[in-house]
């Protein structure tokens, strides 16, 4: 008996033991799962705060865009309800400038002209002598007269054109800065790849052999590339510090924290010479993504193109030269027309009518749009002179010549007028939207399906003045398993790409010093993006509603709102600030493609001209190599061609009914066709170590 107690006790404390164990590791995954848990709610919050910061930086520069345009919607009206040639302030801002002689071409017209007074032409009869014949230097006097009035309205408009103008430079511009502040109040910081894309930018604009030679001097009279430069050098926060990887102190700013996406002169356009059908797909940014993917129904066509030789080509880097005289960050898509047809456009469509209150008159309203006498006027320098007896020219002061014909008097006065004014109409101009505002059309409908609602009357339209930000943003987790590391997103492990080459050891250090500063910091990457535009609508005379860009094109002062609107619904189109590797490739590595016989070639010349800027590269050399590799492309053709369903015909028989590519990529249905990413890709094994 006492045996068999001992044994229980035994057994007992064996079971005590393995309960321990139990214990422990229950306990360890417990601890796992809080972190797993903490890491989570802190990757959420991380994403909650950054979507907030791009949201705020949306927001904000759509404000800022709401005001400009209504800004110089306003400054339309001064043209429109006739305050420009009737208001003293905008006569002193011709009179009163000490940097030109206006004041003494103009000194003997009224100051300032009233609607009633301006170009008031005298009766018909108060041009004839006593004797039935014609004053003609009464009527030459009326003439010159109204000549200077006419061209003292072309000097006053040009000055509402250069507001408009500047304000299409600095509106956008403050919403800018504004918009990264509204960000950093928001939990979002510093971004490097943005900063660096924007200095990158400024130094361009800057730059004498780009901007001097692609772009106007003047934009309406306003030099603007001095005091843009001041104004995006103030936006930058710098700070001087070392770089522990390159030992040298730089210039850092620091201002930079939600960057955008847009146009500019000098951005990099990938072409060949003579033109090619590859360098159409590689200057796709898209396509490298596939490439490392094995996206084989997004490469078919590439795959199919020939590959002979040195298949690259010439490389160009063409450089975009569309300057569309505005900020080209967060444009407000604006431009400037002197066609008469853009006030009556507005006018027909109902949209002044709610200006013309409180005593305002429209401008044809006072001026109707026929003109009491013709006559004409040039610059070329004449003495006074006769012509055939009948046609008087006069020569009076510099560089208006007008001529004449008082024996036709009766012919040319025109008895039709009855407002005894000339017309001025042609004499403005406008500010109006450009080709990028517009309906959704046809996909509008398909839109309202996924929205939670109809467009509201009046606001379903594209809009040209978008505020798009983005942001990548740092975040420290404790398990460090989940996400990319920093420097991860760059590339695949360059240094197996090359590996077995001339370039291999260069190749290999770079990816020594990526994996350390991608295994140092167990850094997740959070990335997000929001946009938002101004919104606004016309009400008209009827109770209608318009779009804002309905009224002749003319810009108003109709924006009362902002709104973040889907990314998909109205893309913005450019190059991202985000996307400094992109810009460092087109600009540096491309062009050493050109004329080099292989893909290590082109590296080893990037290793000694731009050492430190090699990981930017390494993403897109890794997917050229891969697509110059014949193994890889013949995979991706191979299943593509091979067959995906098969059939049986009456007797029972298999045949092919479908291959890859007509099954899996009609309308991409199929995925990436069953390839894998790049991060699981041995490229030292059956990858595209074969460069040559």
């Amino acid at each position: 008996m006492k045996r068999n107690k001992t044994a229980m006790t035994r057994c007992g404390r064996g079971e005590q033991g393995q309960v321990l164990i139990l214990a422990v590791v229950a306990l360890i995954l417990v601890i796992i799962a809080i972190l797993l848990l903490f890491d989570v709610q802190t990757v959420i919050r991380g994403k909650v705060k950054a979507q907030n910061g791009v949201d705020a930086a949306a927001l904000t520069g759509a404000e800022w865009q709401k005001h400009s345009l209504n800004l110089i919607g306003e400054l339309n009206l001064v043209r429109a309800t006739g305050t420009l040639i009737s208001d003293p302030f905008f006569a002193k801002g011709i009179l009163d400038n000490p940097n030109s002689n206006a004041a003494e071409f103009f000194s003997d017209l009224p100051k300032p002209l009233t609607q009633e007074e301006y170009t008031l032409f005298p009766e018909k009869a108060e041009f004839y002598n006593h004797d039935g014949t014609v004053n003609v230097e009464k009527l030459f006097q009326e003439i010159l007269r109204v000549e200077k009035e006419k061209r003292f309205l072309d000097a006053l408009d040009g000055l509402v054109s250069q507001l408009q103008t500047r304000i299409s430079f600095a509106g956008p511009l403050i919403g800018f800065g504004a918009a990264q502040q509204a960000a950093k109040n928001n939990g979002i910081t510093y971004d490097p790849d943005s900063s660096d894309f924007y200095i990158k930018y400024l130094n361009l604009v800057g730059n004498e052999g780009v901007y001097e030679r692609l772009t106007p001097v003047f934009v309406n009279d306003y030099a603007w590339r001095t005091p843009y430069i001041s104004m995006l050098n103030s936006i930058l926060d710098y700070s001087t510090q070392h770089n522990d990887f390159t030992g040298e102190t730089e210039n850092r700013a620091y201002g930079i924290a939600a960057g955008t996406k847009f146009k500019f002169v000098g951005m990099p356009n990938l072409t060949t010479n003579p033109p090619s059908d590859l360098a159409n797909y590689l200057g796709d940014k898209n396509i490298y993504d596939m490439i490392l993917a094995h996206d084989w129904c997004g490469l078919d066509r590439l795959l199919r193109l020939d590959f002979n030789g040195n298949w690259w080509g010439d490389f160009e880097c063409e450089f975009e030269d569309d300057f569309p005289g505005q900020s080209e960050i967060l444009p407000l898509h604006i431009d400037f027309s002197e066609s008469a047809e853009t006030y009556s456009d507005a006018k027909e469509s109902g949209a002044l009518s709610r200006y013309a209150k409180g005593g305002k008159k429209l401008f044809d309203d006072v001026f109707n749009r026929e003109t009491p006498y013709e006559y004409e006027v040039s610059d070329d320098v004449e003495t006074n002179e006769e012509h055939d007896g009948n046609k008087h020219t006069y020569y009076t002061f510099t560089n208006i010549t007008i001529t004449i014909n008082s024996a036709l008097f009766e012919e040319t006065y025109n008895d039709r007028d009855a407002d005894r004014r000339y017309d001025l109409l042609p004499h403005l101009s406008w500010a109006v939207f450009d080709e990028e505002w517009g309906t959704y059309g046809e996909d509008k409908q398909e839109w309202e399906e996924y929205l939670r609602g109809r467009f509201k009357q009046g606001m379903d339209y594209r809009s040209g003045a978008l505020a798009y930000f983005e942001a990548e943003q740092d975040t420290v987790t404790v398990t460090g398993s989940m996400g990319r590391t920093r420097r991860g997103r760059h590339a695949p492990d360059i240094g197996q790409v090359f590996a077995g080459t001339d370039a291999g050891a260069d190749a290999k250090a770079v990816s020594g010093t990526l994996n350390r500063l991608g295994n140092t910091r167990a850094i997740n990457r959070i990335e997000t993006n929001a946009e938002a535009k101004p919104i606004g609508r016309i009400r008209t005379e009827d109770g209608q509603f318009l779009r804002p860009f309905e009224a002749g094109r003319m810009v108003l002062p109709v924006f009362t709102e902002t709104a973040l609107i889907p990314i998909a619904l109205e893309p913005v189109n450019g190059m991202s600030m985000t996307d400094i590797d992109w810009l460092y490739y087109l600009t540096e590595f491309v062009p050493l493609l050109s004329g080099s016989p292989s893909i290590e070639d082109a590296w080893k010349r990037a290793v000694e001209l731009y050492p430190t800027h090699l990981s930017y590269y390494t993403y897109y050399v890794a997917a050229l190599a891969m697509l110059s590799n014949p193994d890889f492309r013949q995979a991706g053709l191979d299943w593509l061609d091979a067959t995906a369903v098969w059939a049986k015909d009456e007797n029972g028989n298999n045949y092919p009914l479908y291959t890859n590519r007509e099954y899996n990529c009609t309308g991409r249905r199929g995925g990436n066709g069953g390839g894998h990413g790049w991060r699981g890709t041995n490229f030292s094994n059956g990858g595209p170590s074969s460069l040559h």
